[in-house]
């Protein structure tokens, strides 16, 4: 049999947005257990690489869309905050659930970065959620993990410290200001004289939407949700990331759903693994230029972890 899973355009409606996206199933008759991305910051959009030609391969259903105002998907993803992306995650869910080619019970949430953060929103909400896996995704709130990214970072690329303490005082002065109130058009306007900066572009806040969105979001504390999980728990890192805080992440993972008395979680971090889990030849940090990482190898055995803890959760039940 030649090997070509299948895709389909599929569409929901949330929050008075239509969102659009790509349903990939294997080739062979279902029903499927499904595995809905939660894409991390930034607009975002449904391609998810490789993975969903992996997860066909081992008899998943996956469903990748573009975020509001991204791709085919109407509305504007700057105008949410981390709730709003779980109730659209949520929509997802329930897109997925009402085929009859899915299993309604055997679905799981592949969140990456601050997609991490929202799978665990989403399966607090709702009990629609069967497994959730989080790539990178920070245990810590959205503060601290800013902080952290500038820290180290814009170390990673060069910039020196007095760099690092600019770049913290308009991330400070962001928020500080969002969170009394101000219009975000000015709190950008005065924070102009910096653009020129070559770390400028490396701050979340680069526009007024971005700055209203940081504001939005940035008194957000992942524990309530971590502490409220049930279903089954993945967290996986890499141990040279220099955006999230991995250690701090783990710890507050793992104190949370052990003192929650959670039953099934795994915390995996695999070393000299950047971000994207991905590892690179020779020493020193991951290499960065221009605020992307240069490719890499995926580190080795990541992939097939992913699968096969899904298939014991979703599929050996």
């Amino acid at each position: 049999m030649l090997f070509e899973p299948v895709v389909e355009e599929l569409s929901f409606a949330c929050q008075g947005n239509r969102l659009v996206g790509d349903l990939v199933l294997p080739p062979w008759p279902g029903p499927y257990p499904c595995v809905v991305y939660v894409e991390g910051s930034g607009p975002g959009g449904r391609d998810q690489g490789l993975w969903p030609t992996r997860l066909a391969a081992a008899g998943f259903a996956s469903l990748a869309y573009d975020k509001p105002g991204s791709g085919a998907s109407t509305g504007d993803w700057t105008d949410q905050s981390l709730t709003d992306r779980a109730w659209e995650t949520v929509g997802a869910i329930e897109a997925v659930q009402s085929r009859g080619d899915v299993l309604p019970d055997a679905v799981a949430l592949l969140g990456g970065s601050q997609g991490g953060w929202v799978a665990q929103i989403v399966a607090s909400l709702t009990g629609k959620v069967a497994a959730i896996v989080t790539v990178s995704g920070p245990g810590v709130g959205v503060l601290a993990q800013e902080e952290y990214r500038l820290r180290h970072q814009l170390p990673a690329e060069g910039f020196s410290a007095q760099d690092v303490e600019a770049a913290l005082a308009l991330l400070y002065e962001q928020i500080r200001r969002i969170a009394a109130g101000e219009d975000s058009a000015r709190v950008h306007a005065d924070q102009l004289a910096w653009r020129d900066a070559a770390w400028y572009p490396l701050l979340v806040g680069t526009t007024p939407a971005s700055v209203a969105f940081l504001g939005r979001i940035a008194a957000f504390d992942p524990v309530p949700a971590m502490s409220a999980l049930r279903c089954p728990v993945l967290a996986i890192f890499g141990a040279d990331d220099v955006l999230v805080p991995v250690v701090d992440s783990v710890r507050a993972i793992d104190n949370a759903l052990t003192e929650a008395g959670h039953a099934d979680h795994q915390i995996v971090v695999f070393p000299h693994a950047d971000h994207n889990i991905r590892v690179f030849k020779g020493d020193g940090p991951p290499r960065i230029s221009h605020g992307h990482y240069v490719p890499g190898e995926r580190a080795a055995g990541f992939d097939e972890l992913v699968v096969t803890w899904l298939q014991h959760r979703l599929v050996s039940r």
